[in-house]
């Protein structure tokens, strides 16, 4: 009998940590505990311009680098097609999207942020968005 359960644990163990691991809706912890925020731009001068060094500039990439300070983060910036940004969002690979002018399937808005536009979250990211939208609410 002893077997059997040992040999039923190591099958069922690839499954567990696979469904570990594929938690998208996690962001906020993650930019938590890792220290990083994965921030998705989507190049659009001037609210949010990357630049030859890696670096992004513009009220956009401003106002997500305080947010991430605020929670004890850096930005980590991913330029990309706001599509391929979006699909990043829902596999968990990017936290938030800046610089784009619209949404897209599967990201939500958070609060106006003004000058800086919005940033997109992943529509599972409830507990990121609403981290957001209240420094953002602080912050007016």
């Amino acid at each position: 009998m002893g077997t059997m359960r040992r040999l039923l644990a190591m099958a069922l163990l690839p499954l567990l940590l696979v469904a570990g691991c594929s938690d998208p809706g996690s962001g906020l912890d993650r930019a938590e505990s890792t220290g990083v925020l994965t921030v998705g731009v989507v190049a659009n001068p001037p609210l949010a311009v990357p630049e030859d060094s890696g670096e992004v500039s513009g009220p956009a990439a401003e106002a997500v680098g305080d947010y991430a300070e605020s929670i004890g983060a850096h930005p980590s910036w991913q330029v990309g097609e706001l599509d391929a940004l979006a699909a990043a969002v829902d596999r968990g690979e990017v936290d938030v999207i800046i610089g784009a002018d619209g949404g897209a399937k599967g990201v939500t808005p958070t609060s106006s942020s003004g000058d800086a536009g919005a940033v997109l979250v992943g529509e599972q990211e409830t507990p990121l968005k609403e981290s957001i939208d209240a420094w953002l609410a602080q912050r007016d």
